[in-house]
């Protein structure tokens, strides 16, 4: 969508930042996408000695932003205000008809930053502040080395690729180059354990990553898959611990996770332990913590097992993990470590140095586990005759996109044989970071094709239906009938009227949700139950929402949601309670937090309310990509 010069800016944007003592501030936004700019000026004898940027929004706007300064800098004030949106447009080689509403506020910034500076300069002339020259050159120099730091990434590709994380300000081009940078030492028992750990992992181009395996079967098509999703990544396969690596990821049940802590204990000083994330997955529930010290890891060993987790093979023996519930926790975990290295090497968020501890049945989410009251709780494995229920129903996905994709791949390694795909989009390379069904070979197809293939190579008994057209008016009742349960993967106000509406009237359960940068949300609609979409969100005045811009998102965060879908959808099928049936529950990634909020249901509501006004679907615009 972007050419070069605008990819260039966007992911290496000159003089980010602001002056310890602006001569100027200018700010401008545009209220349909949400995009702000702002202005630093610094003026020397009427004219730009330094101009530098704040913005938040989409692509388009960094870029021109970041474009700006460098037109701006050193022109006369006068010259300055005649720089226009145009201008910078231009500069930059254009931009699609699409993007120029995002850009056309970065002049007007500029603008704004002049007219302050002179209506400051008419109010202050006899009361200017005088700094020594020596200390102000000083806090300009040690401003400038951190505000122009060099380092970030320079490939097109790449750029296209990582997209979505470039675009969030405390990522960016250098964030990302730090995560390439980056090595890692995966343990895990075997691939199956770990598939969901090492496809975001890779998807989010952590650029080395090594895997000890107990059981090694299959790597080489399971490396060939990974390196197709992400040619930037490195992985290999050892048996013994390498050295010059930067963090370890212990991944598996109890009792191998206890195995590779006590060698790693033996093997490391007090003071010599690689930082290390341990994740333990038991049947429905699990736990992870970072230990960046012997001590901090001796104590998570300690804790599981004071917590009831059964770490002795005499233990599981008594204890042994239901197969369903242990492949749920897995693949959740598998999507909460790779957001937690993020955060660890990029200095993001809260880390999780207490134990967090999760229970998908009944829905705790304990980011203090080691202080609190919770125990590990042991489910009996769920008889044959109920999972054969599972393995007949019929689910529908609207989008296989970012949440679609993790959701239809937890359902296909459960077992279920018949899917449905509903998307008109292709594959692009700037999916590839958050949706893992894809691969570099296959962008520009379908997607629903292309998720059609890495399904049916997890699980030979599935049978997946694709629908390549729009989710409309015309069409939703029918697809949604004949389905026994729908899970929406999409991200526009449009669709999830229209979805929720059909859903209801066809009396269908709809697992719905959305993500966004570092957050999501998830509930579960029961038609007649409880409470619907029109509940909680009461619909806008107009029928179409406006134009999508780039919005940031860390790739595995939609991950996290899709697999809560997908879990979701199975304890509706099985009946198993509680579940989210009039329940949000709200994800906040940086802080490991899951907050449930209950909702009612709306007595007005013109669905599912006392007195109805809705009894057929209306008019909707699909304008939105799913996430």
């Amino acid at each position: 969508m972007y050419n070069n010069t605008v990819l260039d800016h966007f992911a290496n944007p000159r003089n980010v930042g602001d002056f310890p003592n602006p001569d100027g501030v200018g700010h401008s936004g545009n209220p349909i996408d949400g995009d702000t700019i702002t202005i630093y000026i610094k003026v020397d004898d009427l004219r730009l000695s330094g101009v530098r940027f704040k913005t938040f929004g989409c692509g388009a706007a960094i870029a021109a932003s970041s474009m700006l300064t460098q037109l701006a800098t050193r022109k006369t004030l006068s010259e300055a205000l005649l720089i226009t949106n145009d201008d910078v447009a231009e500069a930059l080689g254009g931009l699609p008809p699409e993007k120029l509403l995002c850009s056309n506020i970065a002049a007007d910034a500029l603008h704004d930053a002049i007219h302050n500076y002179m209506e400051a300069r008419k109010k202050d002339t006899a009361q200017k502040k005088v700094l020594p020259a020596i200390a102000v050159k000083e806090q300009e120099h040690v401003q400038n080395n951190l505000i122009e730091e060099p380092g970030s990434l320079s490939d097109p590709t790449q750029i296209k690729r990582y997209l979505r994380h470039i675009i969030m300000p405390d990522i960016g081009g250098h964030g990302q180059k730090k995560l390439l940078d980056t090595k890692i030492l995966v343990c895990a028992a075997d691939l199956n354990h770990c598939d969901f750990l090492l496809r975001y992992l890779t998807a989010l181009g952590i650029g080395h990553i090594e895997c000890y395996l107990e059981n090694d079967t299959k790597w080489e098509s399971v490396f060939d898959s990974l390196k197709d999703l992400n040619p930037d990544v490195t992985l290999g396969l050892v048996k013994e611990m390498p050295d010059n690596i930067d963090f370890n990821l212990i991944f598996g049940d109890s009792r191998f996770t206890c195995k590779i802590t006590q060698s790693l204990l033996k093997a490391a000083s007090e003071t010599s332990l690689v930082p290390t994330i341990i994740a333990v997955s038991e049947g429905w529930q699990g736990c992870f913590n970072y230990c960046d010290n012997w001590h901090a890891l001796s104590l998570f060993q300690e804790n599981i097992i004071d917590k009831g987790f059964p770490t002795s093979p005499q233990n599981r023996s008594k204890t042994e993990s239901s197969p369903l519930g242990k492949l749920l926790s897995s693949c959740f975990l598998g999507t909460l470590i790779p957001i937690e290295l993020v955060k660890i090497r990029l200095g993001l968020g809260s880390l999780q140095t207490d134990i967090f501890y999760f229970d998908l049945i009944k829905l705790i989410f304990d980011n203090q586990f080691a202080t609190s009251s919770t125990l590990y709780t042991h489910y009996d494995p769920i008889q044959n005759e109920i999972v054969a229920k599972l393995k007949e129903s019929k689910i529908l996905t609207i989008g296989a996109g970012g949440l679609g994709c993790p959701a239809n791949l937890v359902l296909a390694k459960a077992g279920v044989k018949y899917l449905t795909l509903i998307d008109f989009d292709q594959v692009e390379i700037s999916n590839l970071n958050r949706q893992i069904l894809h691969l570099t070979s296959r962008i520009g197809y379908l997607k629903v094709e292309s998720a059609k293939m890495a399904l049916e190579a997890v699980s030979p008994l599935l049978h997946v239906n694709t629908y390549t057209g729009s989710f409309s008016s015309e069409n939703a009742r029918a697809l949604v009938g004949q389905h026994d349960l729908v899970i929406d993967g999409l991200d526009n106000l449009p669709t999830r009227y229209l979805l929720n509406d059909a859903c209801y009237l066809e009396k269908k359960p709809l697992i719905e949700a959305g993500a966004l940068a570092y957050y999501g949300q998830v509930t579960d609609i029961i038609p007649d139950e409880g409470p619907c979409f029109r509940c909680l969100f009461p619909e806008a005045d107009t029928k179409t929402a406006g134009s999508c811009s780039e919005t940031g998102v860390l790739g595995p965060v939609p991950g996290v949601i899709g697999v809560l879908q997908a879990v979701e959808a199975i304890k509706q099928l099985l009946e198993i309670a509680p579940s989210l049936k009039g329940k949000l529950l709200m994800v906040d990634t940086l802080e490991s937090s899951f907050d449930l909020f209950n909702f009612k249901k709306y007595e007005d509501c013109p669905l599912c309310g006392k007195n109805p006004s809705i009894h057929k679907l209306g008019l909707f615009s699909f304008v939105c990509e799913d996430v």
